[in-house]
């Protein structure tokens, strides 16, 4: 029987065998003043170094998985907004699909002729309707002129101005009408543009053609069908309103 000393920990008597099985795995360790030490292979503690890789690794995937959640959020508040507008854009233009069925056959004195009031180009278009977006204009006939402008960062804006004809006076001026009386109706998009049918002359075989101006002047009656066309982004599928209407002369 042989004896293991520990120092300052404690002292243990190891038989024969456990003593050869310990000196043949290499397991005591044996100092220059005689005392022997366990070496323990299959320690559990870890390192310093071994510590730091972990913690390393721990905050890599920390901050991926937190990228991923900011990403996530952002992306969740973009549709949000997204839905906010697409709601906005249907609400507006089917007001204005209204209000451009709605167009009447309707007479005034323009610049000391007497026109119809019809006339457009594809940033402004102004007519006639018996549907208007304004409350206080609950009966007649109003007037209304859309009016394409810039906006911040080169990008467009489509505002519009409406007076019930009932409430013309003889120094009406249609070409210079206060900006301040316009109001917004699309307040950002990237191109807001409209368009006009021209229906076939008479005697001919031809398919309507949309043009980009109607004058009544050399336009006969009023055209077959209105469409603007509201794009959002420059990649974006355009948002279009393609509004029929009847000829009504009074």
């Amino acid at each position: 029987m042989k004896k293991c000393k520990v120092p300052a920990y404690f002292s243990i008597e190891l038989g024969d065998g456990v003593w050869q099985i310990l000196r043949r795995e290499n397991s005591l360790k044996v100092s220059r003043n005689g005392k022997i030490f366990f070496i323990l292979k299959n320690r559990q503690a870890f390192t310093l170094i071994e510590l730091i890789i972990s913690l390393t690794i721990i905050a890599i995937i920390l901050v991926i998985i937190f990228g991923a959640f900011r990403i996530g959020i952002r992306a969740w508040e973009k549709g949000e907004k997204d839905i906010d507008k697409q709601q906005r854009y249907r609400i507006v233009l089917d007001l204005i699909h209204r209000q451009i069925t709605s167009i009447t056959y309707k007479k005034a004195n323009i610049d000391d002729k007497e026109q119809l009031i019809l006339k457009g180009d594809s940033k402004s278009f102004e007519f006639a309707s018996h549907v208007s977006l304004k409350p206080e204009n609950k009966f007649g006939v109003a007037y209304v002129k859309y009016l394409v402008v810039e906006g911040e960062n080169q990008r467009e804006r489509l505002i519009a101005y409406e007076k019930n004809m009932v409430l013309f006076d003889k120094d009406f001026k249609f070409n210079d009408i206060d900006p301040d009386a316009f109001f917004e109706l699309i307040p950002n998009a990237s191109s807001i543009s409209f368009e006009y049918l021209k229906p076939p002359e008479l005697g001919l075989e031809e398919d309507p053609e949309w043009q980009d101006t109607w004058d009544p002047e050399n336009d006969q009656g009023l055209p077959l069908a209105v469409k603007l066309s509201v794009i959002d982004e420059p990649e974006a599928t355009p948002l279009l309103v393609i509004a029929p209407f009847y000829q009504q002369e009074e």
